[in-house]
């Protein structure tokens, strides 16, 4: 609830700019043209009441200046759709009051603003994950031993942590395990003969022995990591949280004794010690057209899914701000390529395809799965949710311009 809180105080202080989209607005052909916003409704939502492509928001959204919050849209607001110069724009009617507490605090009568998305379908990945480049994982801190020869720490139990500088008794730690290694895709792979969805998930540890496997968390139940593929770009090294420690002692030499405070699950001789995350989140961003136009962005984990995603499930991609990719960006999801033997004009039998099978072979076009947005990006990869689609969105998927 802190967390949450704590976003909502944000959102109210901060202003969200708008980038235009140079596509064309299309107005759903059943489009009300007053809609009272309701409790549970989220942007993208309302957005699909009146679009086709709710992603071009910010091109109809017209922020009155005299409404406060103008950029908020608040359970009872009345939208209006009216035109301006011919186009189509969406105002807000806030009849309902506000109540003054003081200079610079107040409260809302109504229930808190319309998240883009919900809020409870991504905090996990929000507070729980991070991913790190190759020096980060080398240089981090890690449990060396824990109180009593334990094999697994709990809350109030003592760890000792090797590697740890500048820090002073009473700072709070966060205490993290390996997850995932995110490679590129390479786009010369030979989908035909290695089969097409299978993937390998192999353990992978800091530089010292002694650091914890990584383990199939809850929260990827499919993702691509090819070990074999040694030439290939590893984008970030994805650990999740575990705990939280307190410094109780700094030691004159390499080790710091930490007192665990808090835990997701046990902590684990091996677990990384990093400072703790930071991480501020806009739940009130707004929707845009990605700009990203890039070959090979693929789907590299797929959550909670075996061999698919559906609507609100969270995937990861394997671009990030490094690249381009911002919050808020919506891309369309497409299925690969596929060859195939046409067996109706060249049975497996047919003697003619014997010295020259690609006379039987035929490309099946890329098909569209769904629309994804991003809400949280790192430098080669981001997370996103998928919005809406007609199929499955599985590993290996391009990502595309909407």
């Amino acid at each position: 609830m802190m967390f949450k809180k704590q976003l909502l105080i944000m959102a109210l202080s901060l202003g969200i700019t708008f980038l235009a989209s140079a596509q064309d607005v299309e107005l759903n052909a059943d489009h009300p043209e007053r809609y009272v916003v309701q409790k549970g409704d989220t942007l993208w939502d309302i957005s699909a009441v009146f679009l086709k492509s709710p992603w071009l928001w910010p091109e109809i959204w017209y922020a009155n200046p005299q409404v406060e919050n103008p950029h908020l849209i608040y359970p009872g607001d009345e939208l209006n759709l009216v035109y301006v110069d011919g186009k189509p724009q969406i105002t807000v009617n806030r009849s309902h009051p506000t109540v003054k507490l003081g200079p610079e605090v107040r409260t809302i009568e109504h229930d808190q603003a319309v998240e883009t998305i919900p809020l409870s379908d991504i905090e996990p990945f929000l507070r729980e994950l991070r991913i790190l480049n190759k020096e980060d994982i080398d240089l981090a801190p890690y449990v060396v031993a824990a109180e009593e020869g334990r094999n697994v720490s709990a809350t109030d139990n003592l760890i000792y942590v090797r590697g740890l500088k500048n820090i002073k008794q009473g700072d709070h730690l966060a205490i993290v395990r390996p997850t995932v290694i995110y490679r590129e895709v390479p786009l010369d792979y030979p989908w035909e003969s290695s089969g097409r969805f299978r993937t390998e998930s192999v353990d992978w540890k800091k530089s010292s022995p002694y650091t914890t496997d990584a383990v199939m968390s809850r929260f990827w139940k499919n993702y691509i990591d090819r070990t074999y593929w040694n030439s290939v770009k590893i984008l970030g090294y994805e650990v999740a949280d575990t705990g939280v420690g307190e410094v109780t002692r700094v030691g004159t030499g390499d080790i710091t004794t930490l007192e665990i405070i808090d835990v997701n699950t046990e902590v684990k001789t091996g677990d990384l010690v990093l400072p703790i995350d930071a991480f501020n989140f806009d739940p009130y961003f707004m929707p845009k057209a990605g700009t990203v136009d890039d070959d090979n962005i693929r789907v590299v984990a797929l959550n909670n899914a075996l061999f698919g995603s559906g609507r609100r499930q969270v995937i990861a991609i394997s671009k990030g701000y490094g690249q381009g990719i911002q919050v808020g960006d919506v891309y369309s999801v497409y299925s690969p390529e596929l060859v195939i033997r046409d067996e109706v004009m060249h049975p497996k039998n047919d003697l003619k395809t014997l010295f020259k099978p690609s006379k039987a072979k035929v490309t099946l076009p890329m098909e569209y799965t769904g629309h994804i947005m991003v809400f949280k990006t790192f430098e080669n990869i981001s997370y996103a949710i998928i919005t809406e689609g007609n199929r499955q969105v599985k590993l290996y998927d391009y990502v595309k311009l909407p």
